[in-house]
């Protein structure tokens, strides 16, 4: 039988004969189409579906807004409806993830916001479907309070209380896949290029309060003060955590609080919270050394960076490493790679660890054993002179979206 669904909105006078009178009827009103519902979500487990609805109810009008169902059930659900403005689906189960991606885009409306969750922890598959097939976020189960409203309900409700990504400046987590790495060596030269090269206002955190070498590299005294403003959280505000920093530079403040060994910083979550927020409303950038041991605040400062920066070496410990930091909770942070000491005597190739990981290096720093350590006792910078490694912090930053062109010679 003909489809006739559409007959009021075909253009009628075309089929008119000429000579007719059919040009003085007024044009056919158009079918206003029925509103889109805001948001419908479908994840496979009760658990999910439990802490999702906590974390949207009273945010979207609705009732019973997630379903348990798998993603084959959902799309005979979304193809047989109005697709709503935003649409959650798990891909848990899937054998095809991406193929089934391609199923979802022919059911979908155009212009619906997708977001997906699933089993897969990996840092290229995530690229893979955010950046190359339209999901907007992407977020690996087990499903956190804090992930949730972190990077899934931005995009389904207005969240007044909870600045968004765009207010504030942006907090970048240098993290290393195995000790010893150079994840400080790097925070440190990153800081001060985007500081004093790029000319934003930039901080640089220590997430290692009694162990961290941040100031070290830079000559600067220890800070005193951070461990109290972590233990309370009422103590956190602008002027206090300016009076704990130091000028490294024009545009360069440095927080590096070394307490003593035998003294365990009790702060409570809620504090580093506040911390960051405060942060990031005073600096263009915040860059944080997390180091590789990840300590609780540390840890803190990673989960809560807008982007994260994993340093590796050419071992065969970091590849095995790189999962287990892409896996932390906050998958839709995105993650940069920078490979440290490359070509170092008995390292691995750079083109076999990109073959292995199935990723490449957003950044290479090739091992320099007469230049690296020697600026760095020295208190100095060796991203302030022209080589190989100073390129390499500008590929980093033009990676994170700050830099310039690189330089002639870098």
């Amino acid at each position: 039988m003909p489809d006739d669904s559409h007959t009021l909105t075909m253009p009628l006078l075309a089929q008119a004969p000429r000579g007719s009178h059919a040009f003085a009827l007024p044009p056919l009103p158009r079918a206003v189409p029925p509103p889109r519902e805001k948001f419908i979500g479908f994840v496979r487990d009760e658990a999910s579906a439990a802490l999702l609805q906590e974390c949207l109810a009273g945010r979207i009008p609705g009732g019973n807004l997630v379903h348990v169902a798998d993603f084959q059930a959902s799309l005979r659900i979304l193809g047989a409806m109005t697709t709503p403005e935003v649409v959650l689906v798990d891909l848990s189960g899937e054998d095809q993830p991406v193929n089934a991606m391609l199923e979802l885009a022919e059911v979908v409306h155009e212009g619906t916001v997708v977001l997906a969750i699933g089993e897969i922890q990996n840092i290229s598959f995530y690229r893979t479907v955010t950046k190359g097939m339209g999901i907007r976020e992407y977020l690996c189960k087990p499903l956190s309070r804090e992930a949730v409203l972190r990077d899934l309900l931005p995009f389904v409700a207005a969240q007044p209380e909870v600045p968004g990504p765009a207010r504030g400046g942006r907090l970048v987590a240098v993290a290393g896949a195995r000790g010893g790495v150079g994840t400080t060596t790097l925070a440190t030269n990153l800081a001060w290029y985007i500081a004093t090269e790029l000319h934003r206002h930039t901080t640089l955190l220590d997430g290692m309060l009694n162990t961290g070498t941040v100031g070290l590299h830079l000559d600067l005294p220890q800070a005193k003060g951070l461990s109290a403003v972590l233990e309370k959280p009422e103590r956190v505000d602008k002027l206090l955590i300016e009076r704990c920093m130091h000028g490294a530079a024009a545009r360069l403040h440095v927080l590096a609080g070394v307490e003593p060994l035998d003294q365990d910083v009790k702060y409570r979550h809620e504090s580093a919270l506040m911390f960051i927020r405060t942060v990031r409303s005073r600096y263009n950038f915040a860059v944080a050394d997390a180091g590789a041991r990840l300590e609780p605040f540390a840890r803190d400062l990673l989960l809560n960076a807008q982007e994260r920066v994993i340093v590796m070496d050419p071992s065969m410990i970091s590849i095995r490493n790189l999962e287990r930091l892409t896996s932390l909770p906050g998958g839709g942070c995105p993650s940069l790679l920078v490979l440290n000491r490359a070509g170092a005597p008995g390292g691995l190739a750079q083109t076999y660890m990109e073959q292995s990981m199935g990723l490449r290096f957003d950044a290479v720093i090739p091992d320099l054993p007469r230049i690296v350590p020697r600026t760095t006792q020295l208190g100095t910078l060796a991203a302030a002179l022209r080589g190989p490694f100073r390129a390499g912090i500008v590929a980093l930053a033009a990676a994170l979206g700050v830099g310039l062109p690189p330089e002639r010679g870098e």
